[in-house]
């Protein structure tokens, strides 16, 4: 702060020059060098007394004043709670819910952690994790547990599927993956049962709180609901930036443009991400969730972390989380980086699978299920061997945001969803041309010996149809073939391309293509980056982070692509078996009742006639 004072005569007598923090937030005042003090004359001086006593007052009591505006906004809250709840207890749920996960982090960080958080972790909690361990270690507990839980999901499978035995097909089907990825694992001598059972465990309770379980399943789609309204506010901007190009005349065929509607919900996602995480809020969600599934499944704080950090990032951000670790990280380690990031699907990317006709339930589903789900297959497909230096999360510091403040937080996430935008419309030009030549030179081929009906996704489509029937799809083969190629479009292609198609054959003019229960099993098998265009995006990112596991990366490439597309079964798979009536969705419409410029001039064309006549 920069301090002029005075004699008693009222000229200054000198010039102090420095900088003081309040708190987190920088405090600067203006800069009044000689020359410009010489110019402060009459009622001037006094206003410049009145400032600096001001600030000083601000900087004494700094504490005191943030402390009371907190308490006035707590009261104010609280009471605007009671309102609410005698007006509408219903829609007053949430606020109350929230309220009351306040007060218990309140409780804990400020009332119980200070004075008794260390000690106890020191004095309690470790010895009784590492005496925790030691039980666990013995075989008879551990193979005890899986059988009994096994036992149980078993008899519930039997009593709930009893009048639907055949969603016991997508059981097989999990079964089928999992044994697979064991066949072909790196090194199937070593693998860990823990991972994986657990992992699939925690599937299940996950699957049967948000889609079977009454008023998880309320609460869930009033979840989903509030996100999609929440990213429908894009469109205030998009409208307003891109004009009729987002927001187009009621002329049926004449819909939105992808590039200025959809894709950019991306860029709103992104500044909002960046604001949370200025904040500390997603390092500190990130790290406890990265804790809980260390302690459940066995795996180690870095990989867990990661995976966790895909349902919030995707795959390409991420890994930025754990950048300083990446280099101390083992083979099984990274594999489980690559795997987690081919099987998430990115917080940002959800309104546009939404508008292409995937039902956000689902979706959001399948963001919760995919880390255990990710991790199990990629513990199972290639096994740890050696010895992890980033086992603990406690020893891992999330880096903080490197913004001077949240105005530049906001910018910085906008623009690093622009690139992404970018990216994605280049990979959809590209990939949509190449297939249609593909298909053009397949149907050539064909046409030479009367098959010119030969298209790329039907030969895919017989490669992917084992496993779509393993994972239950139901009905004929001719739709049970359609999700197979769906499958194999996401795989060849990329999951914007068979997201798009599953909309179309959701949405068929003759009517829809697929039955609901196709539809939800295809809507989670696509949902993920596990695509051949992937994996060279991995690879480059990652091996900029971590130049001297470049190598370890390229040697594990394939094998998380498949685990990654295997982890998206395996939801898939669990899915189809605990859903007893899945919903149909359909794309997003643009007008439902539009005007049909044929019909127009047909009917010009028929007045004209009549005129002639």
């Amino acid at each position: 702060m920069e301090n002029i004072t005075f004699d008693e005569a009222g000229n200054e007598k000198a010039y102090v020059q420095k900088k003081t923090t309040i708190d987190r937030f920088p405090v600067t005042p203006t800069v009044i060098n000689k020359d410009d003090a010489d110019e402060i004359i009459g009622c001037m001086r006094h206003v410049l007394r009145i400032q600096e006593g001001v600030e000083a007052f601000m900087q004494r009591h700094y504490q005191t004043i943030k402390a009371g505006i907190i308490v006035c906004l707590a009261i104010a809250l609280h009471v605007f709670l009671g309102f609410a709840i005698h007006h509408d207890f219903q829609k007053a749920q949430s606020l109350l819910i929230l309220m009351i996960f306040a007060w218990i982090f309140l409780i804990y960080y400020h009332g119980i952690k200070p004075y008794l958080g260390e000690s106890k972790y020191s004095n309690c909690y470790v010895p009784f994790e590492q005496r925790l361990l030691q039980v666990w270690n013995l075989r008879f507990i551990h193979w005890g547990f899986y059988i009994l839980a096994g036992t149980v999901v078993a008899v519930f499978f039997v009593v709930d599927t009893w009048n639907d035995h055949y969603r016991l097909v997508s059981l097989l089907g999990l079964f089928a993956i999992i044994g697979f990825m064991f066949i072909f694992s790196k090194n199937p001598a070593k693998v860990k049962w823990r991972p994986v059972i657990v992992g699939c465990l925690l599937q299940f309770l996950m699957g049967i709180a948000v889609l079977r379980w009454e008023w998880g399943k309320i609460k869930f789609n009033q979840l989903s609901d509030e996100i999609i309204r929440f990213l429908d506010y894009t469109k205030n901007g998009t409208e307003f930036v891109y004009g009729f190009i987002a927001k187009p005349p009621n002329i049926c065929g004449m819909n939105p443009v992808l590039a200025f509607t959809v894709l950019q919900v991306i860029i709103y996602f992104g500044a909002v991400v960046a604001i949370l995480y200025y904040y500390g809020i997603v390092q500190w969600c990130v790290k406890k969730m990265a804790w809980a599934m260390a302690l459940t499944m066995g795996t180690t704080a870095a990989e867990s972390m990661n995976s966790v950090a895909c349902t919030f990032f995707g795959m390409s951000e991420a890994p930025l989380l754990i950048k300083p670790y990446l280099e101390q990280m083992t083979a099984s380690e990274l594999h489980a980086v690559m795997t987690s990031g081919f099987a998430c699907v990115a917080g940002s990317t959800f309104a546009a699978y939404v508008a292409f006709g995937a039902c956000p339930t689902y979706l959001l589903s399948h963001s919760v299920m995919a880390a255990p789900a990710a991790l199990a297959a990629a513990k199972l497909f290639y096994p740890e061997t050696e010895e992890s230096r980033t086992a603990k999360a406690e020893d891992l510091e999330l880096p903080a945001g490197e913004e001077t403040n949240v105005l530049e937080a906001i910018g910085n996430g906008a623009m690093t969803a622009v690139t992404m935008i970018i990216s994605i419309v280049a990979n959809l030009i590209v990939f949509l041309a190449l297939l249609a030549f593909v298909n053009s030179t397949i149907g050539w081929f064909g046409g030479l010996i009367g098959h010119d009906e030969w298209t790329f996704e039907k030969g895919i489509g017989y490669v992917f149809f084992p496993l779509a029937f393993l994972m239950g799809v139901g009905g004929d083969a001719t739709e049970t073939m359609r999700v197979a190629q769906l499958m194999g479009s996401k795989t060849v292609l990329n999951e914007f391309i068979a997201y798009q198609q599953l909309g179309q054959m959701a949405d068929h003019p003759d009517g829809p293509l697929l039955s609901p229960r196709a539809q939800m099993i295809a809507t989670y098998a696509l949902c993920g980056f596990s695509n051949i265009g992937s994996v060279g995006i991995q690879l480059g990112q990652l091996s900029a982070m971590a130049p001297a596991k470049k190598h370890i990366f390229a040697k594990v490439a394939f094998r998380a692509l498949v685990a990654g597309s295997f982890a998206c079964f395996m939801t898939a798979c669990i899915a189809g078996v605990l859903v007893e009536n899945p919903q149909h969705c359909r794309p997003a419409k643009h007008h439902e009742q539009c005007f049909d410029t044929n019909r127009f001039q047909e009917f010009i064309a028929f007045n004209g006639s009549l005129l002639a006549n």
